[in-house]
């Protein structure tokens, strides 16, 4: 269960602590979840169920907000989102940017309210392969709790707060959008982006809620419309740190 874990520094009310008893049984593990409801599986079958009820109370919890799915990431102090398709090495260029001093705030969601965004809690989660890409890995890296993934590979779950500095999430605006395009093997290259495109991207990674869905698109609308957008083509991560410095530095 420790690869579902996070404890990032954020401002809330109290939490309640609740017990989730996992035994092995039969071969497999059971887990009895707070809503009473029993889980029975592999190790992976019991952990997704575990997402799933994170993700289910976070949903819960912020009605009616469409979920970007990205890495926040605060550069020069500003919020900039990083959003990629599944392999187009999301993660990994987070893990880089936190070992690299940078704030990274979560890897998974971002909630889109009124008037603020905040990043969901959640650790980096980079494969194992993808780990030589990245410059002088600490020891923690290779000591994080892993999983092996349905086709065999590992993938670890890294705590942003990797390099060194506090892991904290703070609702705040949103500064910049970054689309991520894998160019594996290749430079980093950044240019701008008009909205309409942003918008159709954005589209393409969000999670609307069940009801009010027209609210929650104009919202995200709104988000494209106001906040500067770039595509980087994802190469080599020290040139994609410097476009990304330069974009925040460049904001207004």
């Amino acid at each position: 269960m420790r690869f579902v874990e996070a404890a990032p520094e954020l401002p809330a009310l109290p939490l309640e602590v609740l017990d989730i008893p996992v035994r092995f049984r039969d071969g497999f593990l059971a887990a009895t979840l707070p809503s009473g409801e029993l889980v029975e599986g592999t190790p992976n079958h019991v952990l997704s169920a575990m997402h799933r009820i994170i993700l289910a109370d976070l949903v819960e919890g912020e009605p009616g907000a469409p979920f970007l799915h990205g890495a926040t990431v605060m550069i020069g102090g500003r919020r900039v989102l990083l959003v990629g398709h599944k392999g187009s090495g999301k993660s990994t260029l987070a893990l880089h940017l936190a070992l690299a001093g940078y704030d990274v705030e979560g890897d998974e969601h971002l909630v889109i309210r009124d008037s603020e965004v905040v990043a969901r809690p959640r650790t980096l989660r980079v494969k194992e392969g993808s780990l030589h890409l990245v410059a002088k890995l600490p020891d923690q890296v290779w000591q994080a709790p892993s999983v092996h993934n349905w086709d065999g590979s590992i993938v670890r779950s890294i705590s942003p707060a990797v390099g060194g500095r506090p892991w904290a999430i703070r609702p705040g605006r949103l500064d910049a959008m970054v689309f991520l395009v894998a160019n594996h093997g290749g430079r980093s290259a950044a240019r701008p982006i008009v909205s309409k495109d942003a918008f159709g991207r954005l589209m393409g990674e969000v999670m609307l809620p069940r009801t009010g869905v027209a609210a929650a698109a104009g919202r995200l609308r709104q988000v494209a419309v106001e906040v500067p957008a770039y595509q980087l083509l994802l190469g080599d991560l020290a040139t994609a740190e410097w476009h990304l410095s330069s974009i925040a530095s460049q904001l207004t």
